[in-house]
């Protein structure tokens, strides 16, 4: 600190405004990770919105159809729980083994099946529905999935969120309503299709109106402080211009009304202290008026050539004598 102090005062400014630039660097970076968070966190919002929707549409319909080819042999119906064949022209039906047929998916299979999709592309946000009640194996919670029922069945919250890693996890709870306890509830209600599969104890006694699970969602965090600097537009690279030319002028301001004129009155006092008594020494005049001035300097350059008057009279006085 003592070194600091004895540094030109040019020095010293020059050092305080660059801890401030990189003060207002290191606040602004920490600053836009947080924004960046928050906007991370709304997309995951917008995720766990649209899963939503497309379960309210798929139970509008009670689930979705979907129609198998036997002629292609690529195209897989997957799970479902209702099979019909389908009609023939002139009305009639048939159940013959390669005949096509219709198979319902109920909500959340289609639901599931769009997050294997989603899990599968490379699309950033990912999603899954999942439950501490599964009955896929696939489905079982992670640990984040865990927490985060936990803490919205305590706080009574609709949603719950954490930085892990590099990644935003996101969870937005399920409320169990009639159309899940078809499958959801008791085993012995459940359709067939249901238990043949997943004969229980896990995955059943889902109660209405509770927490049935969530709609967890992980979106990769990718903030960075190049990255950060990249996302600057014009106006923000003119505002640091601006701020950039105002931080020049004040250096500038500083050099010619401190520094400059400082350094003027330091000139005169080492002259008038090194004369001989009695010689006249060229005095600084900073403006006319000069004793009238709030000016701090201006008051400085007054005391200092009152002094050297009241020294010099002095002298003059004892000479005479």
């Amino acid at each position: 600190m003592i070194a600091f102090k004895k540094l030109p005062l040019s020095y010293q400014f020059a050092i305080l405004l660059f801890g401030l630039a990189c003060i207002a660097a290191l606040s602004g970076y920490l600053i836009g990770s947080s924004v960046y968070v928050s906007e991370t966190r709304n997309q995951a919002r917008t995720v766990a919105d649209m899963v939503d929707n497309f379960g309210q549409w798929a139970t509008r319909y009670r689930g979705v159809w979907v129609k198998d080819d036997p002629r292609d042999p690529r195209l897989e119906v997957g799970s479902f729980l209702e099979r019909e064949a389908s009609s023939m022209q002139g009305g009639d039906s048939t159940t013959a083994p390669n005949a096509a047929a219709f198979h319902r998916k109920n909500p959340a299979l289609v639901q599931r099946e769009l997050s294997d999709i989603t899990m599968a592309s490379p699309a950033k946000a990912k999603f899954r529905m999942t439950s501490d009640r599964f009955m896929n194996p696939n489905n079982a919670p992670s640990e984040f999935d865990k927490v985060a029922m936990g803490v919205i069945r305590e706080s009574g919250a609709s949603e719950y969120s954490e930085v892990r890693g590099v990644q935003l996890l996101y969870a937005r709870r399920l409320i169990a309503d009639k159309g899940c306890l078809k499958c959801h509830g008791a085993p012995a209600s459940a359709p067939a299709a249901v238990t043949a599969l997943y004969p229980g104890p896990q995955g059943y006694g889902y109660e209405e109106g509770k927490l049935a699970g969530v709609i967890s969602v992980a979106i990769p965090l990718e903030f960075s402080f190049a990255g950060f600097i990249q996302r600057f537009d014009a106006q923000v690279w003119a505002a640091l211009a601006a701020v950039g030319l105002g931080v020049v002028g004040l250096l500038v301001f500083i050099r010619q009304q401190v520094i400059v004129p400082v350094r003027s009155v330091r000139a005169f006092a080492l002259a008038a202290s090194s004369s001989e008594p009695g010689a006249k020494v060229e005095k600084v005049d900073f403006i006319e008026g000069e004793h009238t001035s709030a000016n701090e300097i201006h008051e400085l350059n007054t005391a200092v050539k009152a002094m050297h008057t009241s020294i010099d009279y002095l002298y003059r006085k004892m000479i005479k004598r």
